[in-house]
C-alpha cells in the first residue's frame, strides 16, 4: 500500500491543490482506489473602477493536475482574459492577456523533500502561491509588494517539511533556481532563493522569512517577512507579508484580517475583509525609474476593504473598495464580481467531485 507522503507535511502551492481537490489521489493505492487527473481552476467576471476608469474582465484560469505512479505528479495551470474598456474615441475596446503561470513535474523522493522541476511560482513570501487566485484571495486588489519580487521562476526546486521538538512546531522550506529567460509567456529572472517558516499547530500559528538574488542586471536581492495566525475561538485569519529590495524597488508591506460570520447564523456564508499596506520608494530614483516602476515608485499608502459571500461551495459574490493615497495621485479602487470554482476528474474513473 503506498500513500503520497506530501500529506505529512503543510500543503503548499500546486500541492495545496492536490491536497484540496483531489482526495482520491491521496488515498491508499490500492485495486479499488486509484489516483486520476483532475481538471480544475476558476472562471471569473469583474468590473473594476480605477479613478474613474470602467473595465470589464471576464477570465479563466484552468489547472490540470495529473498524477502518476507513486510518486510524480504534471501540475499546469494557465491563464486567460479579456479586458473591456473605453477607449480614447468613446468606444468600447477588448484587450486580450494569456498566459503559463506553472508547468512543473513534482518527484516524491521521500517523506521530507518534494523535487520539482520547470515553471513554477517563486516560493517567496505567502501571497503568491497560496492567496492569489482570485476564488481564493480575500481582495481583489493585489497588495503593493507583489512586483518586488519575480513572481515565475523556470528552473529547478527543493521542499518539504520536517517536525522539530515533537510534533509542537514544522518546519517548512523552500530552495529554488531559476534561469532566465525572455519569451513573452514564459519570461524570468536568472535567480535563486528560497522560504524557510515556522509552523506551530497548537497555536495554529506561522512565521516565515524569504530570500532572493537576483543573478544578472543590477544583482539586486530582495529579503521578506511573513506571518499567518488563525486563533481556536474565533474564525478569524491574520496575516502580513513585506518585502525589502537592495534595487530600486524600496520596501513594502501589508496587514489583512479577514472575518467569516460563521457564529452568525443567518450570515455564515458572508466574509468581512480588510487590508492597510504602504510603499516606501527609493528616494534615489530617476523621474524615467518613476514611471517605470508605477505604484513602487511613489511612497504610496492603501486601504482596502471587502466582503465575499458565498453562494454554495463553488460560487462567491466579491465586492473591494480602497483607497490608494499617493503623491498627487490619490484614487478610488472598486471591484466587484463573481467566481465559479470547478472540479472535473478525468480518465475511466473520474467524474464529477
Amino acid at each position: 500500500m503506498h500513500t503520497f507522503a506530501w500529506l505529512k507535511k503543510p500543503c503548499q502551492a500546486g500541492v495545496l491543490g492536490l491536497c484540496a481537490l483531489l482526495p482520491t489521489a491521496v488515498q491508499a493505492q490500492d485495486d479499488a482506489i486509484r489516483p486520476v487527473p483532475v481538471l480544475t481552476g476558476y472562471t471569473a467576471y469583474f468590473t473594476r473602477v480605477t479613478g474613474g476608469q470602467v473595465s470589464d474582465v471576464p477570465s479563466v484560469a484552468p489547472l490540470l493536475l495529473a498524477p502518476f505512479g507513486d510518486k510524480w505528479l504534471i501540475e499546469a495551470k494557465g491563464n486567460y482574459s479579456d479586458t473591456f474598456a473605453r477607449g480614447d474615441e468613446g468606444y468600447y475596446e477588448s484587450t486580450s492577456s494569456y498566459g503559463l503561470i506553472y508547468a512543473q513535474l513534482d518527484y516524491l523522493a521521500n517523506r521530507f523533500v518534494t523535487v520539482s522541476a520547470g515553471r513554477f511560482t517563486t516560493p517567496f513570501g505567502i501571497y503568491g502561491e497560496r492567496l492569489a487566485p482570485s476564488w481564493i484571495r480575500a481582495l481583489q486588489t493585489n497588495p503593493l509588494n507583489s512586483p518586488i519580487i519575480s513572481g515565475s521562476s523556470l528552473g529547478g526546486m527543493l521542499r518539504g517539511g520536517f517536525p522539530l521538538s515533537g510534533q509542537k512546531v514544522n518546519l517548512n522550506y523552500a530552495l529554488y533556481f531559476s534561469t532566465n529567460n525572455t519569451n513573452h509567456i514564459l519570461a524570468t529572472d536568472r535567480s535563486s532563493g528560497g522560504r524557510v517558516s515556522f509552523f506551530l499547530p497548537e497555536k495554529r500559528l506561522e512565521i516565515g522569512a524569504s530570500f532572493q538574488q537576483v543573478l544578472q542586471a543590477d544583482r539586486s536581492h530582495a529579503t521578506g517577512l511573513h506571518a499567518e495566525w488563525q486563533p481556536i475561538a474565533l474564525p478569524l485569519t491574520l496575516r502580513s507579508e513585506c518585502a525589502h529590495s537592495s534595487g530600486i524597488k524600496g520596501t513594502a508591506y501589508w496587514v489583512e484580517s479577514v472575518y467569516r460570520l460563521s457564529q452568525v447564523r443567518p450570515l455564515r456564508q458572508l466574509e468581512l475583509a480588510g487590508r492597510v499596506q504602504q510603499v516606501f520608494a527609493d528616494p534615489k530614483l530617476t523621474v524615467s525609474q518613476v514611471r517605470k516602476l508605477g505604484t513602487l515608485g511613489l511612497d504610496t499608502n492603501e486601504g482596502d476593504a471587502g466582503l465575499n459571500y458565498y453562494l454554495g461551495r463553488d460560487v462567491r459574490a466579491s465586492a473591494t473598495y480602497g483607497r490608494q493615497f499617493a503623491l498627487n495621485k490619490d484614487v478610488n479602487l472598486w471591484v466587484v464580481g463573481l467566481t465559479y470554482r470547478f472540479v472535473l476528474g478525468l480518465g475511466p474513473k473520474g467524474g464529477a467531485l
